[in-house]
């Protein structure tokens, strides 16, 4: 017999042997292979823990989503059987609920009073240390904390900086999701501690696609109010060109409307708008704009003329024309 050591917690191993006599320099086969697994531990690290807390209802109650992860532990502690779910309000701990779920996300309805929750792992062998978060009630108000954060995109990655007025806050959130998600379950999250900077490869991004980015200072359990942007990882340019509106002609002049594209179709942050215009069997003019700018007069037109007009929009990546439309000034 052998005792094998040094083995992983809730893992099958697969064991053979094989003989060799002292008179031989030849092995045998190698017998058939038996498999057996380690004894579980309870899981040694608290699950990753995260909350979307929805606008109160008219009933003064809402709706508080919390999302979690299990840690990536190698070797793993073994088969996560479950998660259970404990709430109070932070004024009366011995009112307490308890929740079980395999699932890892659960909604609460709670009312507007602050609340104190916890959430444990458990396997065969026991339970996970407890992660605790705290829900602010509806009417408290948090200093802003980070004061300004931005986005850089690089071949690789994605990156976030910020600046925090408060050098004792030493650990963060960072929050990012697809603008047109409406799921709360929907959203990606990541603790940071002891730096104001955070990245990640740029893959886990889809491209031409807008994402909210926010970041979370933590005081103990507590979160503070965030700071967030917006950002694209890769733009291309717009999918469609805005509609020209050319409304009323005067003599002289003319003025130009347009709506703005479908967040959908923008594929990047909208930079500029150009309006090109073109009087019959002349020379193409163009005036260029902000990109909050949805409408623009036309001067020093030739009276009693047809112009044909169409508008560009443009962002990092170049600009794409919508239809031409034309107009005719006032001869008077």
């Amino acid at each position: 017999s052998y005792n094998l050591t040094g083995l992983w917690d809730s893992t099958e191993y697969s064991v053979a042997i094989r003989c060799i006599s002292v008179m031989s320099v030849f092995w045998s086969e190698w017998s058939r292979g038996k498999t057996a697994s380690t004894e579980e531990k309870a899981p040694s690290e608290k699950v990753d823990l995260w909350r979307v807390i929805e606008s109160s209802h008219s009933a003064g109650s809402r709706s508080v989503h919390l999302m979690w992860k299990p840690v990536n532990s190698f070797p793993p502690p073994g088969r996560i059987l479950g998660y259970k779910i404990q709430y109070f309000p932070e004024n009366n701990s011995a009112d307490n609920m308890t929740k079980n779920s395999t699932d890892k996300k659960i909604t609460l309805l709670l009312n507007e009073e602050a609340y104190i929750i916890s959430i444990t792992a458990h396997n065969s062998a026991g339970n996970s240390p407890e992660a605790i978060l705290r829900i602010p009630s509806t009417d408290e108000k948090t200093s802003q904390i980070i004061e300004t954060v931005r986005t850089l995109t690089t071949d690789e990655e994605v990156v976030v900086e910020w600046i925090a007025s408060d050098p004792e806050v030493t650990e963060y959130v960072v929050e990012w999701y697809e603008e047109l998600e409406t799921d709360p379950f929907g959203r990606s999250w990541k603790y940071v501690s002891n730096s104001t900077k955070w990245k990640i490869n740029r893959k886990s991004f889809k491209p031409f696609i807008c994402y909210n980015v926010s970041v979370y200072p933590l005081y103990g359990n507590k979160v503070a109010a965030p700071c967030s942007t917006q950002t694209y990882a890769q733009q291309r340019k717009p999918s469609e060109g805005p509609v020209a509106d050319t409304g009323i002609p005067g003599k002289n002049e003319v003025t130009i409307k347009w709506k703005e594209i479908s967040k959908d179709k923008r594929n990047g942050f909208i930079t500029n708008y150009t309006i090109f215009y073109k009087p019959e069997d002349g020379r193409e003019l163009n005036e260029t704009v902000n990109s909050n700018v949805l409408q623009y007069r036309l001067k020093s037109l030739q009276a009693n003329m047809q112009y044909t007009v169409y508008i560009m929009a443009s962002n990092e990546a170049g600009g794409t024309s919508g239809e031409p439309k034309t107009f005719k000034t006032l001869k008077f």
